[in-house]
């Protein structure tokens, strides 16, 4: 039978009568990504193998920032919502970033390192959080091929940002010093402040929802959705219950900043020159572009199969490295990863946007960046102090844990059926 679904009429803010231009967002977040990719490669380098600081004090050091993001983002929407507004809130964060890090450069011992950091991930919760946000806003106004236009511009904006990042890193650190390249990626990081200026301001406009018909005879009794449903055009990724893309962004933090924290570590006791870690991490994000671009141009339901292959292919290559303990094929294993956790991230971002969209809330981007804080901030600490016993307990880990997640994953998404999904 034909089944009707009416979205209700929603209230969300646009910019004005003219609408937005979405080119400031995509250009600090280049911006962001280019300068970070240097400093923290560089900073991690220089205290690794330069000072020769010990592992469990180098993961303590990464995590910091990471970690105060788990309640960062909830802040940063606190005080954006109170006092700032979205613009005001990225302007606060554009200018305190680079005096935080030009602090790191000047006083480089532990404590301090990590009182900047936890500061840094507190200014991350006024920035990325506000990102998504506007994307998610912007979803709502705008037309499929606009809306997918602006995800695919977005991920293009910050990968494309940590790629060419690692690239100039290389260069400088292979010409002259990995202190060197913190120095100038430092300055970089004051180009945030007058692109800032550039965001629009918000005004409130109404727009109506769309009418979509489904050819199914219960569309509804096969969906494990406990929020109420409101299907949109733009919005077809509302099918997938929410759980499965916190259960991706978690694989994806937990499996990324294992592999990115161990590598440096690996490299030092194969006794390998430090400016190799850029060029590994550049092809680790740049195949990871090319998984997100992939994923962007998937239909609903192939995006499925596409996360569950990921997730395969990264304790593939996690076992593989328990066995094959050679530097040459981990660095190949860790470059190739981006690709299948450009997948999961790719279908999880995808959720966890339309589901804001569809119900014009900020909750699913802030709790999204909580499990991103959890992830990339709980894992370094962690593995800091096993490598200093066996660095390779960190790979058995993923394998495990990767199977966890995969059934859980299946387990979710057993009620995602083709024939209930719009080609997004």
């Amino acid at each position: 039978m034909t089944f009707v679904l009416n979205s209700k009429t929603n209230s969300i803010e646009n910019y004005n009568s003219k609408g937005y231009h979405a080119w400031p967002i995509f250009l600090l977040a280049f911006i962001r990504l280019f300068y970070v990719s240097i400093f923290e490669r560089a900073l991690s380098n220089y205290l690794l193998f330069d000072i020769e600081i010990r592992k469990s004090t180098l993961g303590l050091i990464s995590s910091a920032g990471a970690l105060i993001y788990i309640i960062a983002p909830i802040i940063g929407q606190f005080v954006t919502k109170k006092f700032f507004g979205i613009r005001n809130a990225l302007i606060f964060s554009s200018v305190v970033t680079p005096i935080l890090t030009g602090a790191q450069i000047i006083f480089p011992v532990p404590w301090f390192l990590i009182v900047c950091r936890v500061s840094l991930g507190i200014t991350m919760g006024f920035f990325w959080p506000n990102c998504l946000n506007l994307l998610s806003r912007w979803q709502r106004i705008s037309s499929i091929e606009k809306s997918k236009k602006n995800f695919a511009l977005f991920n293009i904006s910050w990968n494309s940002g940590f790629i060419f990042g690692l690239i100039i890193g290389f260069i400088w650190a292979f010409s002259w010093s990995d202190f060197l390249a913190m120095i100038i990626s430092w300055i970089l990081s004051f180009f945030l402040i007058p692109i800032s200026i550039f965001i629009n301001k918000d005004s409130k406009q109404g727009i109506n929802g769309e009418t979509v018909i489904y050819q199914t005879e219960d569309p509804l009794s096969h969906l494990d959705i406990e929020e109420d449903l409101t299907i949109n055009r733009n919005t077809p990724m509302i099918i997938y219950p929410i759980i499965f893309s916190w259960l991706g962004i978690l694989f994806l933090t937990i499996s990324k900043s294992s592999f990115a924290f161990s590598y440096p570590l690996l490299l030092k006791a194969f006794e390998g020159p430090s400016y190799i870690t850029y060029l590994v991490q550049c092809g680790l994000q740049a195949t990871q572009l090319i998984g997100l671009t992939l994923i962007n141009s998937m239909s609903v339901y192939k995006r499925k199969f596409a996360t569950f292959t990921g997730v395969i292919f990264v304790i593939c290559f996690a076992f593989a490295v328990l066995f094959i303990r050679d530097i040459i094929y981990i660095s190949i294993f860790s470059a190739s990863i981006g690709l299948f956790l450009g997948f999961v991230h790719g279908t999880g971002m995808k959720i966890m946007l339309e589901k804001g969209a569809a119900q014009d809330t900020s909750k699913y981007a802030t709790i999204n960046e909580i499990f991103i804080g959890i992830g990339f901030g709980l894992t370094p600490i962690i593995a800091g102090y096993v490598s200093e016993i066996n660095i390779y307990s960190i790979f058995a880990f993923i394998v495990i844990f990767g199977f966890i997640i995969l059934a859980l994953l299946v387990y979710y998404s057993r009620n995602v059926k083709k024939h209930l999904t719009i080609n997004a």
